[in-house]
């Protein structure tokens, strides 16, 4: 089956690329802010200035770029990438930009094939967030390792230990794992809910308002995270996934 995505193409490569940016620009800024305190100003002034000076580039391109992956790119990205869900449901062309290849049922009714592309979209993102969480964990074990071992040396200035803490908790590193961790959580609910649904069946009205119900469950809990999935763990994982999804389709009565 031919697959070609270029809504992820053209704008979430962008965040994807904001993204690394911010993160690089972050591990700068918490070297240079712990270098300069450990450069003496008297013996060095022209060093520790140099330092000073970076770092404070370093948060404000930091503080710039955030920004505007945050307000700009991430919220257009995700406007194309529902277009495109809405137009696959029901039938209209919202957007000339459409994926294809990866909504995959033959539903017509609007509703239940909005029910059935969130089943597989939370599928998808439930095992890439999980892959995810788990680089995280291994990050966040090693980097609070070193934290307390920081904090436990007696050698250690108070100042060092102050920016170490201010590294560890920032956005980038115990506060991306926690959201990437409460993300997965959400997809995974997302997926038993609507796999439930299809395999109860209730009423048309009330299976219309829980399956409008998941549309919003699961978007939103995307925009909460501000989190944008691996498109190389997508890549890696999508040849069993598929696989999986023809399975799941099968149990829930899904062409």
């Amino acid at each position: 089956m031919s697959r070609s995505d270029p809504i992820r193409k053209e704008y979430f490569e962008a965040v994807e690329l904001g993204d690394k940016a911010s993160d690089i620009l972050f591990y700068i800024g918490a070297a240079l802010s712990i270098l300069s305190l450990l450069v003496d100003q008297t013996k060095y002034p022209v060093l520790s200035t140099v330092v000073l000076i970076a770092f404070g580039l370093s948060t404000l391109l930091l503080f710039v770029i955030g920004l505007v992956s945050r307000l700009y790119l991430a919220p257009r990205a995700q406007d194309k990438r529902l277009q495109d869900f809405f137009s696959s449901a029901c039938g209209v062309n919202l957007t000339h930009q459409k994926t294809d290849g990866y909504y995959n049922n033959n539903l017509t009714d609007p509703l239940k094939r909005m029910a059935a592309q969130v089943l597989e979209n939370s599928h998808f993102s439930k095992a890439i967030a999980l892959r995810m969480a788990r680089t995280e964990r291994i990050k966040i074990v090693l980097y609070v390792a070193l934290w307390i071992v920081c904090v436990l040396c007696r050698q250690t200035e108070l100042g060092v230990i102050v920016a170490a803490s201010q590294a560890i908790f920032s956005e980038q590193l115990v506060a991306r794992w926690v959201r990437i961790e409460w993300l997965r959580v959400r997809f995974e609910k997302a997926f038993g809910d609507v796999y439930k649904l299809f395999q109860s069946q209730p009423p048309t009205e009330q299976f219309n308002a829980i399956a409008l119900e998941e549309v919003c469950l699961y978007e939103t809990a995307k925009a909460n995270a501000a989190i944008t999935l691996s498109s190389r763990i997508f890549e890696d994982l999508n040849p069993s996934l598929s696989s999986e999804w023809d399975d799941i389709k099968a149990a829930v009565g899904i062409q």
